[in-house]
């Protein structure tokens, strides 16, 4: 995981950095104690593992100053200001070892440089005012000039050490104090925003935090989403390095490869307002406006909800519709449908005559999806209910709509009892045409319908009327405009009537083959 030895990588120089912050307060104790060569070794210690670590040298450089080895002194103050040449303590640190070493104008011009990157800083001022007040006076070997005892307290005591390690340098520092003791100067963890920011945990795809990182094998993080959009309209391969993930990609969009928990928690745990802000832009992004009611079939309330569209063909209730989706913008469709609750999306022909999909459709709901190694998916659904689109619009490449569902009109009771009777009989004359065909397309029909349908009776209460004249209806050779004339119609005898005619045309086809058949035999 090429992101994840990135992010460690960091974290191992943090608990470096937090290591040397212990031992620089350590060594400054031992200042305090007045055991400066043990002080002096600690941060020794320090800058044989890290030897560009400016507070160990800076603290050093004082500590030599203090014990008068003024050579050493300046050696490790230069190294400072070769490694942090904007910090002006620096700059005062070598002015007050060049005073030291009798170096007046030396030290003048340090202190000034100093300055020049503070110009507000008393303390560089009072410094530089003094060494100014020797260059003037010529006082280079007037021991009067040098710093009184008290001044050089202030300036060299390695209380601000500990103030140097969180402020120096151009990177912000956050300090956490340690709560298990009540020393407010215990320094337990340094958090350092130059090793580890919420910048390091994008996703280089979308460049926004990672939500729900998954790991490639080649070993590179994106967001879940991302990574699938991202083949859903390139080749089967990683963005970042092209390796390809035929074998990945299959379990990847089926949820079989896990999050990448030490990433996410890494996220959650460090930067809270960044993880909380984009789980609202994912919540808003692929859950708002894909979750659909669900809706039992016999629901008679006409609700008004927002649904996606797949410009199709013609589906009708209780009838499968086997799909094979290719097109990206379907495959992210069709991802978002079967993660919500109702597993439903809306299905409408396409209409030639107005360049759009028609003003009604299908719900359907999908009962299984089974994913190709490339991505594409083999989804089986099967109709509900009939809508009537409100409204038109489109998300992410796809159509969406604000539909309401229709229903029949209720049946009189003067007349339900006659459309009850039509209802059975129509059932046997189809059932009668269906057992006049050969053994081979029964057999067909059979496997398609999954079992040939009951007859199930005409009822009061049902919205869509029985279930086996839509499947008949979708079964038939019906025209195209006469189905979607069947599925928009609110009249269960309209579409009675439309099987009723279609039938009396097969019996009539079939009669006649038959009488073909036996006017071969006879003559022959």
């Amino acid at each position: 995981n090429h992101f994840l030895k990135q992010i460690i990588e960091r974290i191992e120089k943090l608990k470096f950095k937090c290591e040397n912050i212990l031992l620089c307060h350590e060594a400054q104790n031992e200042y305090e104690k007045k055991n400066y060569q043990q002080a002096i070794d600690i941060y020794s210690n320090i800058l044989d593992q890290y030897n560009d670590d400016h507070i160990a040298l800076y603290g050093r450089a004082k500590l030599y100053m203090t014990l008068k080895e003024l050579d050493k002194a300046l050696i490790d103050i230069e190294r400072v200001i070769r490694l942090k040449p904007h910090w002006a303590k620096g700059y005062y640190c070598r002015s007050e070892i060049l005073f030291e070493m009798k170096r007046c104008t030396a030290a003048l011009l340090s202190s000034l440089q100093g300055l020049s990157i503070d110009p507000e800083d008393h303390i560089g001022k009072r410094i530089m005012a003094r060494h100014l007040h020797a260059v003037l006076h010529d006082n280079d070997n007037n021991e009067t000039a040098i710093t009184t005892e008290n001044e050089l307290d202030t300036l060299l005591s390695t209380n601000d050490t500990t103030t140097e390690m969180i402020t120096s340098g151009t990177t912000d520092m956050k300090l956490l104090m340690c709560r298990s003791t009540s020393s407010a100067s215990c320094l337990c963890t340094l958090f350092d925003c130059k090793y580890l920011c919420a910048r390091d945990f994008e996703c280089s795809i979308c460049v926004n935090v990672l939500w729900f990182p998954v790991t490639t094998p080649c070993g590179h993080v994106f967001c879940r989403e991302c990574l699938i959009r991202s083949i859903d309209n390139t080749q089967v391969q990683c963005p970042m390095c092209k390796s390809s993930l035929e074998e990945f990609f299959p379990m990847l969009i089926q949820s079989h490869v896990n999050k990448t928990e030490i990433i996410s928690q890494i996220i959650e745990s460090y930067f809270p307002n960044e993880f909380n802000e984009r789980q609202q832009l994912y919540e808003h992004e692929n859950i708002e406006g894909a979750t659909i009611p669900r809706l039992p079939i016999n629901n008679i309330i006409s609700t008004i909800f927002e649904i996606p569209i797949f410009v199709c063909v013609l589906a009708l209730p209780y009838c499968t519709c086997p799909l094979h989706v290719f097109e990206p913008r379907y495959r992210l469709m069709m991802r978002r449908t079967i993660e919500t609750q109702s597993r439903t999306f809306g299905m409408c022909k396409y209409d030639q005559e107005t360049d759009t999909f028609a003003d009604y459709g299908t719900l359907l709901f999908i009962r299984g999806l089974v994913y190709t190694r490339d991505g594409r998916s083999i989804v089986d659904t099967i109709g509900q209910r009939r809508f009537h689109i409100i409204d038109r619009g489109e998300r992410d490449g796809y159509n969406t709509a604000r539909i309401q569902l229709i229903q029949d009109h209720p049946i009189e009771h003067d007349e339900f009892d006659d459309l009850y009777q039509i209802n059975r009989n129509t059932y046997n004359r189809v059932r009668v045409w269906f057992d006049q065909l050969d053994a081979y397309q029964r057999t067909l029909i059979s496997r398609q319908l999954e079992g040939y349908p009951p007859c199930d009776n005409l009822t009061d209460e049902s919205t869509d009327g029985p279930s086996w004249a839509w499947i008949m209806l979708n079964l038939l050779p019906i025209e195209a405009n006469l189905q979607y004339t069947a599925l928009i119609s609110q009249s269960y005898r309209t579409r009675l009537q439309i099987i009723n005619d279609t039938i009396d045309f097969l019996l009539n086809h079939q009669q006649q083959q038959q009488q073909t058949i036996t006017s071969t035999t006879d003559e022959s």
